[in-house]
Parts: C-alpha cells; sequence; structure tokens
C-alpha cells in the first residue's frame, strides 16, 4: 500500500514514454482504447477505495458471514452496495480527470477525427489569429457533459462526502 501511495508523488509527465510504448505495442495509437485504458486505474482510486472500506464496520460482514454468505456473497450483497457513493465519487473524479486531459491524448490521437475536446480547442488557436467565437462555443459543449454528469451523479457524491466524517 506504500507503493501504492508513493506513485500519487511521481509526476504524471515521467508516465508518457512507457505508456506510449505499451500503446503502440499494442496497436492501440489513435484509438479509444489508448485514451481510457491507461488512465482506468489510478493509484489515487486505489487509495479512496481503501479508505472507504476501512471505515466500513466489520460486524456487517461478520453478520452477514453468520447468515452463511461466503466472500463474494459478502462483497456483493452487503460491501458493494454501501460502497456506491464512494464508486460514483471516484467515477466522476476519474471521469473529470480524463475528460480535461491534454497531454495524452495530443500524443496518441493523430487524426483531426479522434481528437478530444481540449485537443481540438486548442487547435482553434492559431499563430497569428484566434477563432473566439468556436473556442467559446467549444467550451460550452465541453463543459455541458461534465455538468450533466455531476446532475445525475450529485446525490450519491454529497452522501459518500457527508458519511465519510461520520463514526461508528
Amino acid at each position: 500500500f506504500g507503493v501504492v501511495v508513493g506513485t500519487l508523488f511521481v509526476p504524471p509527465v515521467i508516465l508518457l514514454v512507457p505508456n506510449f510504448l505499451l500503446v503502440n505495442e499494442l496497436a492501440w495509437i489513435d484509438t479509444l482504447p489508448a485514451v481510457i485504458v491507461p488512465g482506468a486505474a489510478s493509484a489515487f482510486g486505489v487509495f479512496f477505495l481503501r479508505q472507504f472500506f476501512l471505515s466500513l464496520p466489520g460486524e456487517l460482514e461478520e453478520a452477514a458471514e453468520i447468515d452463511g454468505c461466503n466472500r463474494w456473497q459478502i462483497f456483493l450483497l452487503v460491501v458493494l452496495p454501501l460502497a456506491r457513493p464512494a464508486l460514483a465519487t471516484l467515477g466522476l473524479l476519474a471521469f473529470l480527470a480524463s475528460w480535461n486531459d491534454f497531454l495524452w491524448p495530443l500524443y496518441v490521437l493523430l487524426s483531426p477525427e479522434s481528437l478530444t475536446l481540449p485537443v481540438g480547442l486548442a487547435n482553434f488557436q492559431g499563430a497569428n489569429n484566434i477563432r473566439y467565437d468556436l473556442l467559446m462555443a467549444g467550451a460550452v459543449v465541453a463543459s455541458l457533459p461534465v455538468l450533466l454528469l455531476y446532475l445525475v451523479a450529485q446525490r450519491w457524491v454529497i452522501e459518500g462526502v457527508s458519511h465519510s466524517g461520520l463514526k461508528g
């Protein structure tokens, strides 16, 4: 766990070359998996979920075990439903991180049709002129999915934050 938390101190730019070589070896350059897979699991996600699962009372698992549940049933029927707020919060944070990422998609997405919005918006800024009308319209379009996702997940995010400091 200490090594996983220690990787939080590694700047993400250091991983550009190894991740690029891996994505290139898998022939994923200029594809959607090249953007999604390298950022799917993060040290922050491991740390966040570990802290959440440690805060759950052990009595819940013991009660389910006494009722005859095996480890998978305890996880699927008891722990996972309780983890919905934490999973929604982590999902929202991971989506925001990948949605706003500029550097990684710039390296792995080559064709103009597959560019992400932050990289595509940067194309509106030329050396001598900037299309402010298109840039601002694109910024509004780029912010809409984030706002919609937060509105959908707001209940679970607030529940996860409000319960995270409670004891007992």
